[in-house]
């Protein structure tokens, strides 16, 4: 650590102001620096390579607004991906997803009553007929020094429409013994209208909010590992 001007001048103001049997106060300020504890470290960048998705690490959240009243959020709890990673070129990035449609999971608090996840994949996702959710990237563009503007083409519902999601790299760490496999994380967020897709069962009337919302807003914490 740097020692600044003004802390130089105390110093030497405390050494004019002591009796000559007691010159050990400059040693007490060091010592005092020395034990400070050192400043956390941030993940170091994983090398370039195919990363895959880490479901026990990731969670697929998305909210619609509930009559105006909450944004009601739900989740699907089975996925996986793939991620071509290259730090030192991001816009050559590409990943693929795929979500079960079928794997959508509620806050209903009574589900022995009201099996109110298989309600929601057939009124809005009709999951039976349309098992997968994909996502494939068409293009990464780089917004920061670890954020990213990543378009892709989303299948949802059987029909294929571009989303776009706003991405930030959490950072990574290479292989090593303590945590086996090279890893990296990711953040991402986005809206689209469901409408887009053929889902209208539940969209309010013009000029009123009784319903499920058009929008939903989706948000994705995820991380991926690298070959053993």
């Amino acid at each position: 650590m740097k020692t600044t001007p003004a802390l130089i001048v105390i110093a030497c103001a405390l050494a004019a102001c002591s009796p000559p049997s007691k010159p050990a106060e400059a040693p007490k300020a060091e010592a005092a620096t020395a034990a400070a504890p050192a400043a956390p470290q941030a993940p170091a960048d994983a090398p370039a390579g195919e990363y895959s998705m880490d479901l026990s690490h990731t969670s697929v959240n998305f909210r619609v607004s509930h009559i105006g009243l909450s944004r009601y959020t739900a989740r699907f709890t089975k996925a996986n991906g793939k991620l071509a990673f290259d730090p030192a070129n991001p816009a050559a990035q590409s990943i693929t997803a795929t979500i079960d449609a079928g794997s959508l999971q509620t806050n209903y608090p009574e589900p022995g009553k009201l099996d109110f996840d298989s309600q929601v994949e057939k009124e809005f996702l009709d999951a039976t007929k349309f098992p997968q959710i994909t996502f494939k990237s068409t293009k990464v563009e780089p917004t920061g020094p670890r954020t990213a503007r990543v378009t892709g083409d989303l299948t949802l519902h059987g029909v294929t429409k571009p989303v776009t999601l706003e991405t930030t790299f959490n950072g990574g760490y290479p292989k090593n013994d303590m945590m086996g496999p090279a890893r990296i994380g990711f953040s991402a967020k986005g809206t689209f209208k469901r409408s887009d897709f053929g889902i209208s069962y539940g969209i309010p009337a013009p000029g009123t909010t009784m319903g499920v919302s058009d929008e939903v807003e989706v948000t994705i914490e995820s991380e991926f590992t690298g070959k053993p």
